[in-house]
């Protein structure tokens, strides 16, 4: 697995969210991520962490904002 579509992308920010919360830094955001990575097949050794980290960022973000 290489590429998340938007609705996975959606997912994964709702486990982050209903695990860890919804007011987390970016550090601790990405700490999360990445441990959701390692627990998907694929995941654990993709090229595109960074480029997913971002984008999950701007989307938990985005969300965050709507919520306060």
């Amino acid at each position: 697995m290489n590429h998340l579509s938007e609705n996975e992308l959606r997912e994964l920010i709702e486990i982050v969210v209903y695990s860890h919360g919804s007011h987390l830094s970016e550090e601790v955001f990405n700490d999360a991520v990445l441990m959701l990575f390692g627990d998907i097949a694929g995941m654990e050794s993709c090229l595109l962490h960074d480029h997913y980290l971002d984008l999950l960022w701007d989307l938990y973000y985005d969300r965050r904002k709507q919520i306060d």
